[in-house]
């Protein structure tokens, strides 16, 4: 479980760094690994779909695992009802994000082709990123609470 979040972790910050650099790119027109924006679009857009689904996972898994613990051992239900609010805290914001970034990554061929105009791409795409910043510190923080239930389950207290 550590290293599945730490995964994460690794994973947003390239994903964020993708991001930084394409948002860059697009503004000053260098390539990257000798791609256009658009083309380093595409590598960006993989990277964040794969860093989000690895991210839901993790909460999906996690929350998984708490409910069968919660019945296998007949642990308090409470563990599990706090779970499934930590889910309900972070799904929305990442799904939302995502939407975002599914648009953004559609507007770049639109931006490309010309058919939308380039200085509303480029507020669009600082809007995503500051979502995407808000999002992660939403995550963070029920990465923490999360592990906060795994080790309230396995009755470790922090001193």
């Amino acid at each position: 479980m550590w290293v599945y979040m730490m995964t994460c972790y690794i994973m947003t910050l390239f994903t964020f760094i993708f991001l930084i650099t394409a948002f860059f790119q697009g503004i000053f027109k260098f390539t990257v690994f000798e791609a256009s924006h658009v083309s380093f679009m595409i590598l960006t857009a993989i990277l964040y779909l794969f860093t989000e689904t690895l991210v839901i996972f993790f909460f999906v898994g996690t929350g998984m695992g708490i409910k069968e613990s919660v019945l296998d051992h007949k642990r308090d239900p409470q563990f599990h009802r706090r779970s499934i609010a930590i889910k309900r805290k972070v799904f929305p914001p990442i799904v939302l994000n995502i939407l975002f970034m599914i648009i953004l990554f559609v507007l770049v061929g639109a931006v490309d082709t010309h058919r939308f105009p380039i200085w509303a791409y480029h507020i669009i795409f600082l809007g995503c990123i500051v979502h995407f910043v808000k999002t992660k510190i939403t995550q963070n923080q029920s990465f923490g609470d999360i592990m906060k239930i795994v080790l309230d389950m396995s009755e470790v207290k922090k001193e």
